[in-house]
């Protein structure tokens, strides 16, 4: 049985960094007791997802090998797995990465490589209540054109592979490898850049792009700014948002939902 619904709308997936180099909350939660300890004030808040992330992508990051990754992230979410029943998202490109944690009770796989190594069609076909989200992170001189080729491409690998479209969520990559004016129009306008009908997940939560509009150059500083935006995407269609302020996020959530009643 899967324990996740990519189609469901307004889901708040909130972001737990085991890492010590993250760019907004490096070092903040790498001790397990601690992690855990946020995972539990994040699923208090509301979270519909807990994101677990071992491997920094901020600008500039050095590539960590899989074993230190692995290191980082699965006794998190061994441990975490005991204590809920939340739904569980691990932030990984490696298979062997994904293996593990998809044994320890993970639910979906948070690849922002955008299945750039074949070997994790293979492992997601070995966990068939596993979720994939496909993250796209590539330069487009035509941004909507050029996002519609890759997902194109990777859902075709994917079905192939006999994994159905409940189990696929796609990403289109604010903040990797697209322009200022890109990440922008992304925001404004996502249902101009959805592909198929298929569920899309936006990460924008403190990220340059927020900081731009906003003028604030301190990450941290960031997030009334990010749940502005992600509460505008969430009113737009897009199916999830991935937010470090969980708590104000799902208050903002409640409340436009709120007012929107009939």
């Amino acid at each position: 049985m899967k324990n996740y619904n990519f189609q469901k709308k307004n889901q708040v997936m909130g972001i737990l960094n085991v890492t010590p180099d993250s760019f907004s909350d490096g070092g903040n939660f790498q001790e397990v007791n601690e992690a855990l300890k946020h995972a539990e004030s994040l699923l208090e808040a509301g979270c519909d997802i807990i994101d677990i992330g071992g491997q920094s992508t901020r600008p500039g990051y050095v590539e960590v090998s899989f074993q230190e990754e692995l290191q980082r992230v699965l006794p998190v979410v061994t441990e975490l797995r005991k204590k809920t029943t939340a739904t569980i998202s691990v932030d990984t490109y490696f298979p062997e990465v994904a293996e593990a944690v998809l044994k320890a009770g993970a639910d979906i796989i948070n690849d922002i490589s955008g299945l750039e190594n074949p070997a994790m069609i293979e492992v997601l076909k070995k966990f068939p209540n596993s979720g994939i989200i496909v993250m796209d992170k590539n330069k487009h001189e035509d941004l909507k054109s050029g996002l519609k080729d890759f997902f194109q491409k990777k859902t075709t690998s994917l079905k192939k592979a006999g994994i159905s479209f409940e189990r696929i969520c796609l990403d289109p990559g604010v903040g990797f490898g697209k322009t200022l004016e890109q990440n922008i129009s992304l925001i404004q306008a996502p249902q101009k850049y959805r592909f198929e009908n298929y569920p899309v997940l936006y990460g924008i939560s403190r990220k340059r792009t927020i900081g731009s509009l906003v003028n604030e150059s301190d990450a941290k500083k960031r997030d009334y700014g990010s749940v502005t935006a992600s509460l505008w995407l969430l009113n737009h269609g897009v199916e999830i948002v991935r937010v470090h302020e969980a708590y104000g996020m799902k208050q903002a959530v409640t409340m436009w939902g709120k007012l929107n009643e009939k």
